[in-house]
């Protein structure tokens, strides 16, 4: 056999980052990036500041180039960056650009249009499912009409599952979307014991609105008069002083803590018995392949078109719609139900690990750029 080898390939990689936050997107990102320049790729991530705890995870294989001035989170801080970004693209003349999240696709879209049909191909990866209940019927559709003529100049996309891919086509139409699982797992490791003592609850996320922790609150507060469980939400943002609150109002200030941001996640989840997703959205949620690698099963809202995807046996868990009651119930059952089966598990943890998938992102990016490619002209 014959082995095909692209004219061209992506030798050199160019990741947009707003900052280096402790989100998943931006966490997976440098996962990869890592790995792309250990696989002798060159890497740049271009941001608009290198603030951010995530920072230190970043290897010195990859370079970071800043934009000038600093340019924050805020108010059309994304068209801002967008705009300081060209010149960098001019300079650094990359073979692709890559934008890690749906937080990204406005700086994407909004790029692809300033450098004009003679630029690299750019590639979103879709980290939020695209068609959400809260948005109604009518709101649903003008947004999926206006994202399909937005998102028009941007060369390809990666849906991290079939059920989001199969999405992701039905809404954008005719782009090139290719499937790739989510890098979430390093090599596999030995998984720790359960602690002894009291069963710990554990959520892990940013303190935002969408996570809705606030339903993981009030869930366990129904259930802490019967058990001794205790409550650890791990994460640090804006939502933090409105669930303080909470637990205060609930006089469980001694059986939930918010410690903030939390580095060692997997030494998080080996003191937990359970791992509690309450989100109203999300895209593929990552917390979910990282609690089930460390045998701990998972209670999670229907928050993602993945989610069937991920509970695919019994033990690991299961997913029930945002109620207070069926979730306090559901804890009790699952506090005291068995652990993760390890045959069912073995092709789940596969599929996730960062040797599989780093050189996929490769292969993809590759196809791309050996493509004949001629971008249509951006419109104005």
């Amino acid at each position: 056999m014959i082995e095909v080898v692209p004219l061209r390939r992506a030798d050199h990689i160019a990741i947009v980052m707003h900052d280096f936050s402790t989100g998943g997107s931006e966490r997976i990102a440098i996962r990869l990036a890592n790995r792309w320049a250990a696989a002798g790729r060159r890497v740049t991530i271009i941001c608009g500041t290198t603030e951010g705890p995530a920072r230190a995870l970043v290897s010195d294989q990859v370079v970071i180039s800043r934009v000038y001035p600093r340019i924050r989170r805020g108010p059309l801080s994304r068209v801002r960056l967008a705009e300081a970004i060209e010149p960098h693209i001019h300079a650094l003349l990359p073979d692709l650009i890559f934008a890690p999240g749906n937080f990204h696709i406005s700086v994407a879209s909004l790029l692809a249009r300033r450098l004009g049909p003679d630029r690299p191909p750019i590639v979103c990866k879709l980290s939020n499912p695209l068609r959400r209940s809260d948005r109604g019927g009518m709101r649903q559709w003008i947004f999926e009409r206006s994202l399909r003529r937005f998102t028009s100049v941007i060369d390809g996309f990666i849906a991290m599952s079939a059920s989001l891919h199969a999405e992701a086509t039905a809404v954008l139409g005719p782009a090139w979307i290719d499937m790739i699982p989510e890098p979430v797992l390093e090599e596999a490791g030995d998984p720790a014991p359960l602690p002894q003592g009291p069963p710990l609850i554990l959520c892990i996320g940013r303190l935002v609105a969408q996570k809705n922790f606030l339903l993981a609150i009030r869930a366990f507060a129904e259930i802490a008069p019967r058990c001794d469980a205790r409550l650890l939400i791990v994460g640090e943002g804006d939502q933090r002083r409105r669930l303080e609150r909470a637990i205060a109002r609930l006089g469980l200030g001694d059986r939930i803590c918010l410690p903030g941001h939390v580095a060692d996640v997997p030494a998080a989840l080996a003191e937990a018995r359970l791992v509690l997703v309450t989100s109203d959205f999300e895209g593929y949620p990552a917390v979910m392949i990282e609690a089930l690698a460390a045998r701990r099963p998972v209670l999670a809202t229907r928050c993602s078109p993945a989610i069937d995807e991920i509970l695919v046996h019994r033990s690991f868990g299961c997913a029930v719609p945002g109620s207070v009651r069926i979730l306090s119930t559901m804890i009790g059952s699952l506090l005291d139900g068995e652990l993760p089966n390890e045959a069912a598990l073995a092709p789940l943890l596969a599929r996730h690990r960062i040797d599989q998938v780093a050189p996929r992102y490769l292969q993809s990016f590759d196809m791309m750029v050996g493509r004949d490619m001629k971008h249509a002209a951006c419109p104005d």
